[in-house]
C-alpha cells in the first residue's frame, strides 16, 4: 500500500510522508542536552526539507558587544558558512530579528533566500536563531521549518527546566560544563594579549570571572533551626543573588550551601566590588527566625584555555583561604597568589602547579 503524502516545493522534491515527519521529531526530543538538541535539529531539518543550509546560532554579550555563536551547521557543499562569533552588526538580517524578536528574510544574488527566526525564551529573550538558506521554488516548505523552529523552542524549555536546581530555581550543578564550554569559547575573541605571568594579568581589560560562595556556619543553621529553616535561607539567598548580579551573569547552585556564579565580562576592580557588594548584602539581611547569616566568597578570572576543574578548583582555593581567615569576605585568587597568600611550587622538569 502506497503512503499518502505531500510533495512541498518542485516536482522534483522528495515526498514529505506524516511518517518521515513524525520520524524526525520524535529523533529530535530523544536528545538529553542542548547541544545534541541543536545538532539533531539542523541535520534533520536539513534533510527532511532539503535545505542547502540550516544553522542554529546564538547572542553572546561581551565586552565589546553582542556577538554570534554559530553552534550547529548543516551546509551543502559549496554553500559559505558564516564567521562564528562575529559581531551581530555585520548581518543585518539577524541584527533586524533581534530587534524584533521575529522572522526576517532576504534574497541572496543567486537568488536563494536567507530567512532568520528568533527564538524568544520564557523571559521574552531572544535566546537563539534558526537559519535557513532555500531556493524559491522551496518557498512551500516555509511552515515545515516554522513547525520545527517551534518544536525547538518548546523543547529548549523543557531542558531548561530539567536543567534547575529544584529548589531555589538557579541552573544545577549538571549544566555548569556546557556553560562554562561557551563562555570560554566566547572569552577567545576579546581576551587581551599580556606579558609575563599570566596570573599577573588579572588587571587588564575585561574578562569573565567565577565566583564560589559558600554560606557561612549553615550547618548550624539546620541543627539549631531544622532543615525548614535552612532551606528558606538557601531560598533568600538566591533571591538576593538575582537581585545583585546582572541577567547576562549566570547562577548556579552547586549543592548543599555552595552556589556559583559566572560574570559576564567586567574589571577585576568591578567583580571584585559586586562579590563585596553581594556578601554586605547578605550580611545585612534579616533572615526570617535566624538572623544574621554571612557567606565567604572566593574568585578567579576564567582563561580561554581554562579547564572547569581548574577554574573550580583555583575559586575553591580562595574561598577556603576566606573561610580560614575570618570568613564574611572575599578573596581573590589571583590577588592571594600575588600577595603570597597562596604559595606556588613548580615541580622540576614539570609545568604542573601545586598550590599550599
Amino acid at each position: 500500500m502506497q503512503k499518502q503524502g505531500v510533495t512541498i516545493g518542485s516536482s522534483m522534491d522528495a515526498v514529505i510522508t506524516p511518517e518521515s515527519v513524525l520520524s524526525s521529531v520524535v529523533r529530535i526530543t530523544e536528545q538529553r542536552s542542548q547541544q545534541h538538541l541543536e545538532d539533531s535539529l539542523v541535520a534533520t531539518l536539513a534533510d527532511l526539507a532539503d535545505l542547502p543550509f540550516c544553522a542554529i546560532c546564538r547572542p553572546t554579550q561581551t565586552a565589546a558587544g553582542i556577538f554570534i555563536d554559530y553552534v550547529a551547521i548543516k551546509a551543502a557543499p559549496g554553500q559559505d558558512v558564516p564567521e562564528s562569533m562575529a559581531e551581530i552588526g555585520n548581518d543585518m538580517l539577524l541584527l533586524q530579528c533581534m530587534a524584533t524578536g521575529g522572522s526576517h528574510d532576504m534574497v541572496l544574488p543567486d537568488g536563494a533566500i536567507r530567512r532568520a527566526q528568533a527564538v524568544v525564551d520564557d523571559r521574552g529573550t531572544v535566546c537563539a536563531f534558526l537559519v535557513t538558506v532555500s531556493a524559491p521554488e522551496q518557498a512551500g516548505k516555509q511552515a515545515l521549518v516554522d513547525g520545527f523552529a517551534a518544536i525547538y523552542r518548546n523543547y529548549l524549555a523543557i531542558l531548561r527546566d530539567a536543567a534547575r536546581d529544584t529548589l531555589t530555581g538557579l541552573k544545577n550543578r549538571k549544566t555548569f560544563d556546557e556553560n562554562f564550554s561557551r563562555i570560554v569559547a566566547s572569552s577567545r575573541h576579546f581576551e587581551l594579549p599580556y606579558a609575563g605571568d599570566r596570573r599577573n594579568s588579572h588587571l587588564d581589560g575585561d574578562h569573565h570571572w567565577l565566583g564560589m560562595i559558600d554560606i557561612d556556619h549553615f550547618k548550624r543553621v539546620n541543627d539549631s533551626f531544622g532543615h525548614v529553616f535552612g532551606d528558606e535561607v538557601l531560598l533568600l539567598l538566591a533571591a538576593l543573588m538575582r537581585k545583585a548580579f546582572r541577567g547576562e551573569d549566570l547562577l548556579f547552585r552547586f549543592g548543599g550551601e555552595e552556589f556559583v556564579v559566572m560574570l559576564a565580562p567586567t574589571t577585576f576592580a568591578n567583580a571584585q566590588a559586586v562579590f563585596d557588594r553581594f556578601r554586605a548584602t547578605v550580611a545585612s539581611f534579616p533572615f526570617p527566625q535566624v538572623g544574621k547569616v554571612t557567606v565567604s566568597i572566593g574568585f578567579v578570572r576564567i582563561q580561554s584555555d581554562d579547564l572547569p576543574s581548574v577554574v573550580i578548583g583555583n575559586a575553591d582555593k580562595a574561598l577556603y583561604y576566606a573561610k580560614e581567615h575570618g570568613r564574611d569576605q572575599v578573596c581573590s585568587y589571583e590577588q592571594l597568589i600575588d600577595e603570597g597568600g597562596l604559595s606556588v611550587e613548580r615541580r622540576a622538569g614539570d609545568d604542573i602547579e601545586l598550590f599550599a
